[in-house]
């Protein structure tokens, strides 16, 4: 009967221990998020991601676009969608910051290129009371 007791006791930490893991989005899903909205030129939407300096940022960015001709608007977003971020890896920084590395491949490079590789680059999470938040792009 102990013994069952504590089998019990031992499967329902283990289940609270993986829930609290679990619980939220990952940096690592925040940053292919943000990232997939920034390069299709959704300023608006990837600023949701984005910490308020930096959403604001975005959100200028977002206000000259529009101010633009709208047939450049256009050609900036045929230009940008064949750009992808794929994420490499995810470095804590600190307790409440993460660095995220990812690379900017065009997906639409000839299949005979040596390589799609436009850019390295890497990106800066920080949890906030809202969850985590894009801070900086580098």
């Amino acid at each position: 009967m102990k013994y069952n007791i504590f089998k019990l006791f031992i499967s329902i930490i283990t289940l609270l221990f993986a829930v609290s893991c679990n619980m939220g989005p990952k940096p690592e899903n925040i940053a292919e998020d943000f990232l997939k909205a920034y390069f299709a030129a959704d300023y608006e939407n990837a600023a949701k991601y984005c910490t308020p300096a930096l959403e604001q940022d975005l959100l200028d960015a977002l206000e000259e676009m529009n101010a633009l001709n709208e047939e450049i608007r256009e050609n900036i977003k045929r230009h940008t969608q064949y750009y992808a971020p794929q994420i490499k890896s995810a470095e804590a920084a600190g307790d409440d910051s993460v660095t995220v590395y990812y690379n900017i491949v065009n997906a639409a490079a000839d299949s005979l290129a040596t390589s799609n590789l436009v850019k390295e680059s890497k990106l800066d999470i920080v949890k906030t009371e809202e969850g985590w938040k894009v801070s900086a792009l580098k």
